[in-house]
């Protein structure tokens, strides 16, 4: 097990519209679906937060190869509650390793945070990494 936790200042993230827009830190989706709440710089601080904890979480965890904010995309429930997306390379990684990530975000009074949780679920004899067994 490995935690993470990051703390954004909104007002910084929405003084840095290269950041927001460019496209090298959030996804098409994640942009989208920020500009969709009510207010899009708290929301968009939370994702921000999402990524360096997930980060955090894994530097602990050793041999992780690197990754891109892209690679690492906040998603949301049917219920509307955050869930990471992985891509690419650091997706296969925590694939073959049969790690999971549980991720919570909260926002308030100007900042926003984020804790992610990285599980090694376990594996039994005939599953292979991915599978779960019943």
């Amino acid at each position: 097990m490995s935690t993470g936790f990051d703390l954004q200042s909104v007002a910084e993230l929405a003084q840095k519209p290269h950041l927001r827009d460019s496209g090298a830190v959030f996804t098409g989706r994640e942009r989208t679906h920020c500009r969709s709440r009510p207010d899009p710089d708290a929301s968009l601080a939370g994702l921000l937060s999402a990524k360096e904890a997930f980060i955090k979480a894994l530097s602990s965890m050793g041999g992780a190869p690197a990754c891109t904010f892209p690679e690492i995309e906040v998603g949301h429930g049917p219920a509307g509650q955050p869930r990471l997306r992985l891509h690419g390379q650091i997706a296969r990684w925590c694939q073959e390793r049969n790690i999971a990530a549980e991720l919570s975000i909260s926002h308030t009074g100007g900042m926003a945070g984020a804790v992610v949780v990285l599980l090694a679920r376990p594996t039994t004899s005939g599953t292979t990494s991915g599978e779960h067994p019943s």
